[in-house]
């Protein structure tokens, strides 16, 4: 997706260290874009309850990345 000029993907890893996830909040669109940023399993799992992650694959790699998350708190 482009927005104002700026390609976006649905989840990505930050350039932040350590790396944290970014997702699109999908509540909002398409009146408002806004990303989030996903520090903690717990977060993740928040956003995917709470569906500002939707659809079958991207719950499925946002699982994955709240795996990824565990790992650096581990």
């Amino acid at each position: 997706m482009n927005v104002n000029g700026k390609h976006y993907t649905t989840i990505w890893i930050t350039d932040d260290r350590p790396p944290l996830v970014e997702i699109i909040d999908q509540r909002f669109l398409p009146f408002e874009f806004k990303t989030e940023i996903i520090r903690t399993p717990d977060a993740m799992y928040t956003a995917i309850k709470d569906m500002h992650l939707r659809g079958a694959p991207l719950i499925g790699a946002a699982g994955g990345f709240g795996m990824y998350l565990a790992l650096l708190q581990a």
